[in-house]
């Protein structure tokens, strides 16, 4: 009887520990990809579709009043839809990854300029993902405050010509969801556009 357990035990030990280097090595696979962002299809803000506006005269005064609104109350909402490529390398494009939450960041000229949380499960496989997402925003603050020039030169900065535009860098840390739980990969990565 208890050679028995033993055995149990042992069966149950190296289970466990398969499913623990097959986690870290899923986690490794997706912490070190190439990610790149290959389109923007959409960038909504409370309903303002940003990509409509190239300077500030395309922006309606009602779409300047929701969301300065919104801005003044905290409140503001992206919903976005990326084409996101994910390059896992060689013997490993079977894999797919569930992302439980996702920590981003948009830097200008390597400031933070907005943040936010996207804390709905997303399903990421090698190759095009095409991903819709809704998240709140966190401007960065300027003496305590948030900008509201901050939000109208992210609004412009959308259209801007590659030559005008100021270096822009988008990071993701997502938590990913693991067979032994959720887990968050430790630093920012880089997607590049």
């Amino acid at each position: 009887m208890i050679k028995k357990i033993g055995n149990y035990t042992l069966v149950l030990a190296l289970l466990l520990l398969g499913f623990a280097c097959k986690t870290r090595s899923d986690i490794e696979a997706f912490k070190e990809a190439d990610y790149s962002l290959q389109n923007v299809e959409r960038v909504e803000v409370n309903g303002v579709n940003l990509l409509d506006i190239k300077n500030a005269r395309d922006l309606s005064f009602n779409d300047a009043a929701r969301l300065f609104s919104a801005f003044s109350e905290n409140d503001l909402n992206a919903v976005s839809t990326i084409g996101l490529n994910v390059a896992l390398g060689e013997g490993r494009e079977e894999r797919t990854m569930t992302v439980t939450q996702l920590k981003w960041q948009l830097l200008v000229d390597d400031e933070q300029a907005v943040s936010g949380l996207v804390d709905e499960p997303v399903e990421l496989k090698n190759g095009l993902n095409v991903i819709t997402v809704n998240t709140p925003l966190q401007l960065a603050e300027v003496n305590g405050r948030p900008d509201l020039n901050n939000l109208l030169q992210l609004a412009t900065l959308l259209n801007q010509d590659k030559a005008d535009r100021p270096k822009i860098t988008l990071q993701i840390k997502p938590t990913i969801l693991t067979s032994v739980g959720p887990f968050e990969v430790p630093a920012f990565i880089n997607i590049k556009k």
